[in-house]
């Protein structure tokens, strides 16, 4: 009998000193642990959309942090994707600055 799986729900975003989240029941994944959160999102029937600060709708936020250096990105409220259901996964530090994991259950025609 194959093992059940127990999906993830939206909770509430409670935000770090600078601004950073990760939902409670989302597992740690390593830098390189590509594969394995692939595996994990196709697991919870999940559709993913990335949000970068970088591009962010408001330029004068993603200014704001990129030109101060500071790393609170507090003030920065991701663009939510258009469309039903989305939940925030994750909102944690790139290379390239920070990004929001937006999550949404798949829809199936």
């Amino acid at each position: 009998m194959p093992e059940e799986i127990n999906l993830i729900q939206p909770v509430p975003v409670v935000r770090d000193e600078y601004g950073m989240f990760a939902h409670p029941d989302m597992p740690d994944f390593d830098e390189g642990d590509g594969d394995k959160c692939k595996a994990w999102v196709a697991a919870q029937r999940l559709q993913v959309k990335m949000v970068s600060l970088e591009y962010h709708s408001d330029e004068a936020v993603s200014e704001r942090y990129f030109e101060a250096g500071d790393p609170d990105c507090s003030d920065w409220e991701p663009d939510r994707p258009e469309g039903d259901g989305w939940f925030c996964l994750a909102i944690h530090y790139t290379d390239d600055g920070p990004v929001c994991w937006w999550a949404r259950r798949e829809v199936t025609p």
